[in-house]
């Protein structure tokens, strides 16, 4: 027993619809699980603090880098310490463990950003990385394509240039 081609490619194309629909539905952005719930809520919202606390690295080389466990150990000696995520922290800490964070965002080995640049020339973190004052866990709200990413130089008459990215 045949299809007839027509009925065929119109099973095809409800099942492509299907799928695309479920997959744009269902979708939602990047987010890592990771090893401690650190709120940006509650660091960059409720507590003001700005993205260069924990990402010092950001203004002086191209890696915003992670703070290192002893900066939140200055604040959670005191702040909170029984909080279950606090005493997660405070496990890294003792055993002076860098706590593993799963990275949001990564690049391809051929594409270098570099923060500082970007930094220097107050770009700010929200442009890529959404407003993280809003997310409990970060989650990449930019797939920061090469089209993206030309589209915001040219938009700000940067270079488009290819080794700008590229070297």
């Amino acid at each position: 027993m045949r299809l007839p081609a027509r009925t065929l490619v119109i099973l095809l194309a409800c099942a492509f619809v299907v799928v695309a629909v479920r997959r744009s539905a269902g979708s939602k952005p990047y987010a890592p699980p990771q090893p401690i719930a650190f709120s940006h809520v509650v660091h960059s919202g409720d507590d003001n603090l700005s993205c260069e606390v924990c990402h010092s690295s950001a203004r002086r080389s191209p890696f915003a880098g992670i703070a290192p466990v002893e900066r939140c150990m200055g604040c959670h000696r005191f702040v909170i310490p029984e909080n279950p995520e606090v005493v997660k922290l405070r496990r890294f800490w003792r055993a002076d463990e860098p706590i593993p964070w799963a990275k949001v965002y990564v690049l391809p080995r051929f594409v270098h950003f570099n923060h500082e640049a970007h930094t220097r020339a107050d770009i700010r973190c929200d442009t890529c990385h959404g407003p993280v004052e809003r997310m409990e866990r970060v989650a990449r709200v930019t797939e920061l394509t090469m089209g993206w990413c030309v589209g915001c130089h040219r938009a700000r008459g940067a270079s488009d240039d290819c080794l700008v990215c590229h070297y």
